[in-house]
């Protein structure tokens, strides 16, 4: 398995979307960043064409959007994507 970082705003996006998600959507997104760990090249991902020099990664779990950069021998979370209740 790789080594694991979150940017902060991956951590800040997280806590707000665990606000209103349910025990078992929370289980799947758990499930679904160990399955990333463990092989970055998951299949189903898509390039996000970010950053051309440094490539990243688009995963959908369900109702939201995982952007991660493998490096190395680890991965890098970056964004989770979400629609966000309540917000226009």
């Amino acid at each position: 398995m790789a080594e694991l970082a979150f940017s902060q705003r991956f951590l800040r996006e997280l806590a707000e979307w665990e606000g209103n998600a349910s025990p078992s959507e929370v289980a799947l997104l758990d499930e679904t960043l160990a399955r990333i760990a463990e092989n970055p090249s998951l299949p189903g991902r898509f390039p996000s064409f970010y950053e051309p020099a440094t490539p990243s990664y688009l995963y959908r779990c369900e109702t939201v959007l995982i952007h991660y950069r493998p490096r190395g021998d680890a991965v890098d979370f970056l964004n989770l994507f979400f629609e966000r209740v309540g917000r226009r």
